[in-house]
């Protein structure tokens, strides 16, 4: 659990090697498991149906953004029945080179007393503020969240 009074300096580490082609495993010494990973189709020697490092670029922020919203959630009463979000990224030429330009977030926000909506909106953004993955990025981030009504209570 993070204080105020905590240093506040984390390490995170992960291994990727290659295993054939374009192909590799994506590893870390604290996870159970492995990613295999590859250039995406779209470039030269990609491979189709493989997660890539643009997939995982997204998914970075759409699961940064899942743990920033339920952390500050929790800390503010807020119950979630349930969080989905997608992301779509657009690369374009920069500067002779290609990179992520803008990425588009699409999280919805599920809950299920009506009376929470003001609060469940005011985290939307917040969580945007408090995300560690989302306040490392250079492309423009455009939310377009939204917090829906459900009438399922989720125990």
């Amino acid at each position: 659990m993070i204080t105020k009074t905590d240093k506040h300096q984390y390490f995170f580490e992960v291994d990727v090697s290659s295993t054939k082609g374009r192909k590799g495993l994506l590893e870390a010494k604290d996870v159970k498991g492995s990613i295999e990973i590859s250039t995406a189709p779209e470039f030269k020697g990609g491979v189709p149906d493989i997660w890539t490092s643009e997939h995982l670029f997204l998914g970075s922020i759409c699961s940064g953004f899942m743990a920033a919203y339920l952390g500050i959630a929790e800390k503010r009463n807020l119950k979630v029945n349930k969080l989905t979000c997608s992301a779509i990224g657009q690369i374009n030429l920069f500067d002779n080179h290609l990179e992520f330009t803008s990425v588009n977030l699409y999280p919805r926000i599920y809950i299920n007393d009506k009376r929470q909506i003001e609060l469940a909106n005011e985290l939307l953004f917040n969580s945007i503020k408090q995300c560690i993955v989302i306040n490392s990025l250079k492309p423009l981030l455009i939310n377009h969240g939204e917090i829906l009504f459900d009438k399922i209570d989720i125990k």
